[in-house]
């Protein structure tokens, strides 16, 4: 739980994006080289035609919103716990919890030599043009193979320990992770306000922010909310 004495993370980058409007305002005013103001008609046009689509394009959202299904497959099923409790706590798990979690652990070692062979077998299937795994089809949909493969492994857990009967648990469980990091995608569009107005404005520029720090502070920017603010998985 949040200290209520700290601002809220998105309450946080709400206010860093008011001080780079103003500043942006201030280096319009005094002439700042390559700076322009966001408190301007201009400005103001831009950020109409750019809030929905920053959003949709903001660093690794795409892959968290894929891995949030399996994840929250191993959340609901009580995979996650079970592993938990075996490996890290010690303690006992019912003989059909063992059972169970042997089960759905040797389809995931199967299923995980079945993407081995996909990427290193002879077929060339999910390898780029030139037979490496760089910018392969493999190495883009990672988050996709990896929610799958947790999914199945929850799927099977909580159907041998009768958790999941009918298709409708299994999409409750799908949907385990949303309802919990809801507050995660509120930030992440705080995050993105910030950054983008940043670099319209032209003040990562001005004060010497490089590319690449500027690719990597967003990045890291909106990675970390997941782990603040109250984001937890009960």
């Amino acid at each position: 739980m949040m200290n209520r004495h700290f601002l809220h993370p998105a309450t946080l980058f709400f206010l860093l994006t008011l001080v780079v409007a103003l500043l942006s305002w201030v280096g319009s005013i005094y002439g700042w080289s390559g700076v322009q103001s966001l408190l301007s008609a201009e400005g103001l046009r831009w950020q109409l035609r750019n809030v929905g689509d920053g959003f949709f394009s903001a660093p690794f959202f795409s892959d968290i919103l894929l891995l949030a299904f399996g994840v929250g497959l191993c959340m609901h099923s009580g995979f996650w716990e079970a592993v938990r409790r075996a490996i890290f706590h010690g303690r006992k798990l019912s003989r059909k919890e063992k059972r169970s979690l042997l089960l759905s652990l040797t389809v995931g070692a199967v299923y995980i030599l079945a993407v081995l062979c996909l990427a290193l077998g002879p077929w060339g299937i999910v390898r780029s043009i030139t037979g490496g795994l760089k910018n392969s089809p493999l190495s883009e949909g990672v988050s996709y193979l990896l929610s799958l493969g947790l999914g199945i492994m929850a799927i099977i857990y909580g159907y041998s320990i009768d958790l999941y009967r009918t298709d409708r648990d299994i999409i409750k469980g799908m949907s385990y992770s949303f309802v919990r990091f809801s507050g995660y995608c509120v930030t992440l569009f705080f995050v993105i306000q910030l950054f983008t107005s940043l670099h319209y404005t032209g003040l990562d520029s001005f004060f010497g922010l490089s590319t690449e720090g500027f690719t990597i502070l967003y990045a890291l920017c909106s990675i970390l909310p997941l782990f603040v603010g109250g984001n937890k998985l009960k």
